[in-house]
């Protein structure tokens, strides 16, 4: 027997389905300039919503101070991409979004999408150069790692010292997980030797490195990762972009309401 939120939530989901497909082929009929789906979608998305609650969420400016920040949680959580001026231009839009989410518009994930893109080259940019440089392990140095107690860089420099702190920080680990390696295998070698079969299949070993050696294959492996990392950011398109502006919408309504859309695909971009 499925339970009341169960229900509440397939009812929700019917809802939404039936708003977005009546609402946009109503306006195609009805108005000379057919809005686009996502116009169509974001307005029916909140109608369902409103629908399916028997206690409907206020879409006011209290609402939208609340998307405006869990938008910008999930799209910069460790707040690595975005300046403070960037957050100073989006926040225009903190008071604004619930009128936004009423008319079928999105301003602000356009602007959202437009300055992040731009700091995702920026930031590969970054990266790229700082790695091409050895990292100094003996200087103690330190940098935030809690998101919450995080903040956003003043400008562009203060941006790349945070990188070069985090990139020697994941150049560090990885070179400390190949002095372990490197120690067992050392240790494995001078262990009495069994027999082994002439069939059985023996894994390539790692080469001993220097702790110089090692740093560079370090820097290797995380400039690997992180291209790794922002060719899948860089492939959002703006379906994908859209559908998770919807999700926060929708959670910030109710924590319990997802909106998932045909192909969504999910990333993490934290190791």
């Amino acid at each position: 027997m499925s339970s009341p939120r169960l229900r509440i939530g397939l009812y929700a989901s019917l809802v939404m389905a039936i708003f977005v497909l009546a609402s946009y082929k109503l306006y195609r009929r009805t108005d000379a300039r057919a809005p686009q789906k996502d116009e169509v979608l974001i307005k029916a998305m909140l109608q369902g919503l409103t629908v399916a609650h028997y206690q409907p969420e206020k879409v006011d400016d209290a609402f939208s101070k609340r998307v405006f920040d869990l938008y910008l949680k999930r799209i910069d959580y460790n707040k690595k991409f975005l300046l403070q001026s960037d957050v100073a231009q989006l926040r225009k839009y903190q008071t604004s979004i619930d009128d936004q989410v009423k008319a079928g518009t999105h301003e602000f994930l356009d602007m959202s999408t437009q300055l992040m893109n731009q700091r995702m080259k920026d930031v590969q940019v970054m990266y790229r150069e700082i790695l091409t440089q050895p990292f100094e392990f003996s200087k103690e140095e330190s940098f935030e790692t809690e998101p919450e107690k995080m903040t956003y860089a003043a400008d562009k420099a203060a941006q790349r010292e945070e990188w070069r702190k985090y990139l020697k920080y994941q150049t560090m680990s990885r070179v400390s997980e190949m002095m372990d390696e490197q120690a067992k295998r050392k240790e494995k070698a001078s262990a009495p030797t069994a027999s082994i079969s002439k069939t059985a299949v023996v894994a390539p070993s790692e080469p001993n490195r220097t702790p110089a050696e090692m740093e560079i294959e370090a820097r290797k492996r995380v400039l690997k990762y992180f291209d790794s990392q922002f060719q899948d950011m860089m492939q959002t398109d703006d379906s994908e972009r859209l559908a998770l502006y919807a999700n926060v919408i929708a959670n910030t309504y109710d924590p319990h309401t997802e909106y998932f859309a045909p192909g969504t695909k999910t990333s993490s971009t934290s190791r």
